[in-house]
């Protein structure tokens, strides 16, 4: 297994594993939604991601079949892409979701802004682990740790923050022996989160 910097060219690969990964996230937001267009819409939404500044890392297999993802957010030197660029990504995003999806998806923002439960009081984290997922074939050999250790290297010296599904126990096993500690929680239409923080290591 080996690792190639994370890239908008990426982004459909990344929804697809984001798919398969997660399917009960699938069949909350889209359960009705056909194949090729739910892809489309996850594309332009890791897309989205990359626009605003995401970087991260993609583990690829010998035969070069993707296997996993990592993205994250850094408020150090982090260059941000243009509002032009943001605005357009987001209506092409709007366009591809149903009125039921759409409800469901504000709904589901709004929730996680206002159930945070602060366990105790972390500074605000400098960088921020965004999405992380492995196909399940590639699960339980080491391609979630191998992709967490690259970028916590990249972002030596940071303090970084992160949300796991509070049933995500291969996760929160992954998580803690990073030196990441749970500090809170907040809930979303899918059920409880977890809010964990690595404090900065040099």
């Amino acid at each position: 297994m080996r690792l190639a910097t994370a890239s908008p060219a990426h982004a459909r690969s990344i929804a697809e594993i984001y798919r398969e990964a997660f399917p009960e996230s699938i069949e909350l937001f889209f359960p009705r939604k056909p194949r090729e267009r739910l892809l489309r819409l996850l594309a332009l939404s890791f897309a989205l991601l990359f626009g605003r500044g995401a970087k991260g890392a993609v583990a690829l297999d010998e035969d070069g079949r993707m296997a996993g993802y990592l993205l994250y957010s850094t408020s150090k030197g982090q260059a941000r892409g243009s509002l032009l660029q943001a605005v357009s990504l987001l209506a092409r995003m709007a366009l591809g979701l149903g009125p039921v999806e759409m409800l469901k998806l504000m709904t589901n923002q709004l929730l996680m802004m206002i159930t945070v439960r602060k366990a105790k009081k972390v500074p605000k984290p400098q960088a921020a682990i965004l999405s992380v997922a492995v196909l399940p074939a590639y699960q339980g050999q080491g391609v979630g740790t191998l992709l967490l250790d690259h970028a916590l290297k990249e972002l030596q010296g940071q303090s970084v923050g992160l949300n796991v599904r509070a049933n995500n126990a291969a996760g929160k096993r992954l998580y803690a022996a990073a030196g990441f500690e749970e500090c809170g929680s907040r809930r979303d239409l899918g059920g409880k989160w977890l809010i964990l923080y690595r404090p900065p290591v040099s």
